[in-house]
Order: C-alpha cells, then structure tokens, then sequence
C-alpha cells in the first residue's frame, strides 16, 4: 500500500494556533464576566463568548478532519480518507487521471475553503466534482474521473502520483473491489441543509442570549433587594438580591440544550423530523414564557 503526501502541515498548525488563541479570549472573557458587577459592559464579553464557542468547535472539527485526511494506493483501489469521509475508488474504475490545470475552465469549490476543502461542486461541464483536498488551487490539484464523477485531489507530489495511478493501473487489478461511498461527520448530516430546524435553532439561542443581555442591561438600576416570587393573588413572597433574575435564563438554557440535543438526535430519522420541529418549536415558547416571568417581575414591585 502506497501513503500519499498532502501538503496540510502549515495550514493545520495555522489552524491549531487559532484555536489556541479563541480558547485564550474564552477564557478572560469568562474571567472577566465572572470578575465583573453584571452591567451593559458584560454584555459585550458575553456577545465575544457566544460567538468564538461556535467559531473554535467549528475550527476544531475542520483541523481534526484535516488532520486524519490521507490518501492511500493499492493495486485494487484509490482510498480517500478525510475525517469521517472515507471514498473507495476501485482501480479498474478510473477512467481519467490528470492534472487540473490542463482542465481551462472554472473550477472553483462552494463555501468556506479553510483549513481544508470538502465541497461537492456540480460543474456545467465536468458534472458531480467532489473536492476533498487542503487547497482550493486549481494548479495544485488532480482530477480523477470515475463513473460516480470526479474527485478533486491535493497530493503533495502530483506527477509522481499520477504516475503511481497509471503504473497500478497497468499491472492490473488483484481482486475486485467494490466502490465506496461513507459519511459519518456532523457536517454532512442533513440538520444543517434544513433552513427550518437551523433556524428555530438559531432563534432559540438567539432569545436566550438577548434575555440575559436584557438582565445585565437594566442590572444597574436594579435595587438590592427586589421581589423574585408572588403568590396567586399577586402578593410577593419571596425577596431576594436580584441576580436570583439570572435563574430564568438558567432554565432558558437548560431547555435550549436538552431540546436541540433530542431534536438534532430526531432529526437524522425522517420519519422522526416532526417531533424535532416541535421540541425545537418548544424551546421558542419556553423562551417566551421566561421573558413575560422576566417582565413580570421587573414591573411588578421590587422591594419588600
């Protein structure tokens, strides 16, 4: 079995280095959130905090897939490992291998294209290309024709796997070798081609970020000791320091997570898609109960 090179060392520790330095801005915003007297200020370290932990799971996903890719030849197949894709192209299977910089059109993948490129590109001439490669240079990179489409390769040295494509070719396949297709990442399940569920996803989170930003925004005018509970007749019956009022977003958290959770879960089943409409749906009237809590309390009397 012949390892192929790719050239990925410079882009993965670039790409390392940048989730070291998000997890440093993570960790003193958080210092200084917890340091801080809640007020509008901690919002903005709030605002840094919710925006870099997505940024750096999505940065660390892409270098862990970068840095599991290789390629690897045989004299029955192509094997393309990236992450959780694994593509098995049998030998016998290949109707062109070449450079495609000798291709004159455009060839340019979709989407973000760092630190690695995996991207499905339906060409106007070439058909079904499927990048799985650490550049998106068209001179870096080979197309390999297969009845499936193309794919979109970045061997370090590309004469010389050429070369090793077309000597295995020519001392013939040993066994057959069935052609193989698999997708286990959470990028590629179909959630995130779902506008509907990423949006009640994204609105959910969004509600729950603005009610603590609500809180910490009118923090300062808040008295010390305020109102937290009423009874069925109005009356109060519980007073407290008002950071008890963080408790509501809290809650608001704990049903975000454990609804998205169970819905992402649901949503890999269709037949299953309905109930994760509506656990995510859930977590929008949950939202909306705790604002209405959060404006009850703040109008309705806050000193004992």
């Amino acid at each position: 079995m012949l390892f192929i090179p790719l050239q990925k060392n410079k882009r993965l520790s670039l790409g390392l280095g940048l989730c070291a330095a998000l997890l440093v801005i993570e960790a003193l915003c958080v210092a200084a959130t917890l340091a801080l007297t809640p007020s509008a200020v901690t919002i903005i370290f709030l605002l840094v905090i919710v925006v870099s932990a997505p940024t750096l799971a999505w940065l660390g996903y892409r270098c862990a897939r970068l840095a599991r890719a290789r390629y690897t030849l045989n004299r029955n197949a192509l094997t393309v490992e990236w992450g959780g894709r694994r593509e098995v192209v049998p030998l016998d299977q290949i109707d062109e291998a070449h450079s495609a910089a000798e291709f004159e059109g455009e060839l340019a993948p979709r989407g973000l294209t760092w630190p690695d490129v995996v991207s499905r590109l339906d060409h106007p001439t070439l058909g079904a290309v499927e990048f799985l490669a650490t550049t998106a240079d068209k001179a870096a990179l080979v197309l390999i024709g297969y009845p499936g489409g193309w794919l979109a390769l970045s061997p370090e040295n590309r004469p010389a796997f050429l070369t090793a494509v077309a000597e295995r070719k020519a001392e013939g396949v040993a066994m057959a070798v069935e052609p193989e297709s698999r997708s286990s990442g959470w990028a590629e399940w179909a959630l995130w081609r779902d506008r509907l569920a990423v949006g009640l996803i994204a609105v959910g989170g969004l509600a729950l970020f603005a009610l603590v930003a609500f809180i910490l925004f009118r923090y300062p005018e808040l008295p010390d000791v305020m109102a937290l509970r009423f009874d069925g007749q109005g009356a109060p019956e519980r007073f407290g320091p008002p950071s008890g009022l963080f408790l509501l977003p809290s809650i608001g958290a704990l049903a975000w997570g454990v609804n998205t959770l169970s819905g992402v879960f649901l949503h890999r089943r269709e037949a299953e898609r309905p109930a994760a409409y509506l656990l995510f749906s859930a977590t929008l009237f949950i939202q909306a109960l705790l604002w209405a809590a959060l404006i009850g309390l703040l109008t309705a009397g806050r000193t004992a």
